[in-house]
């Protein structure tokens, strides 16, 4: 699924909730930042966006596929197959 397939308002909802944990401005993020190199994420951060995600949005996300959450762009894709699968 493309990020184009999804909802808009999803889309602002996740922009928000990554930067209210990395703690800067949603504008501040594009798509293909990286959480880590860009936005000095650590790994206890990815998991926070992972589940304030999931409780924003009232899904359970694998843990598996904390790996693949790095930037927007790959953070959307996995909500998307998240919310189509369940």
């Amino acid at each position: 699924m493309s990020i184009a397939d999804i909802d808009t308002s999803l889309r602002d909802g996740i922009r928000d909730a990554v930067a209210d944990i990395l703690e800067i401005e949603p504008d501040e993020i594009t798509w293909t930042s990286s959480f880590e190199q860009d936005h000095y994420a650590d790994s206890l951060q990815r998991i926070e966006i992972l589940a304030a995600l999931e409780r924003r949005l009232g899904i359970t996300i694998d843990q598996s596929l904390l790996p693949r959450m790095t930037d927007l762009s790959s953070t959307y894709a996995v909500v998307a197959e998240t919310l189509a699968n369940r």
